[in-house]
């Protein structure tokens, strides 16, 4: 049967049972996924400091509240600063005066200066103190009432006052 012409032979159709062809395997898909997690990870982690210097930061008046009460109740208004937070009576309501320094106190300016007594220097900055009395009612004040719309930074401090529990606070804003 073979009379000299040409033979056809059928297209091979089986399917190969290898999977040498596959275009992405498991160990490509996992890195793939880990390189995009990482990207998403440092965007998230550092797209918040490329606004900071451009955002307003209290830090600042935190540090000033904090530093401001350490040195009321620990130098200006106490006899012996080896005894920080009990707070001497006289100079305590000296200070809040505004009449002068006594001679007996620690202190030079008094709370009609506050940024000047605690050492502020930011005259961007008002300050606010009182002393409160633990069970309720205010002992001393001084320096304007923070606005309610303002970014107030609040440190407090307990004392004594001649053996009766207070609160001192320092308001910055």
């Amino acid at each position: 049967m073979s009379s000299g012409g040409t033979t056809t032979t059928a297209p091979d159709t089986t399917v190969p049972t290898t999977t040498t062809d596959r275009g992405q395997t498991t160990i490509d898909y996992a890195v793939g996924i880990s390189v995009f997690l990482l990207v998403v990870a440092f965007v998230f982690a550092f797209a918040p400091s490329l606004t900071t210097p451009f955002t307003s930061d209290a830090t600042d008046a935190t540090v000033i509240a904090d530093r401001a009460v350490d040195r009321l109740t620990g130098d200006l208004l106490v006899d012996d600063p080896a005894r920080p937070a009990v707070l001497n009576a006289t100079c305590t309501a000296d200070f809040f005066d505004t009449g002068g320094a006594d001679a007996d106190c620690r202190f030079d300016t008094d709370a009609s200066d506050l940024q000047g007594a605690l050492g502020v220097a930011s005259p961007a900055r008002t300050l606010n103190v009182t002393v409160d009395r633990t069970g309720g009612g205010t002992l001393h004040a001084a320096g304007p009432t923070p606005p309610h719309s303002a970014d107030v930074s609040v440190s407090r401090r307990a004392v004594l006052i001649d053996g009766d529990d207070a609160l001192v606070t320092v308001r910055v804003w």
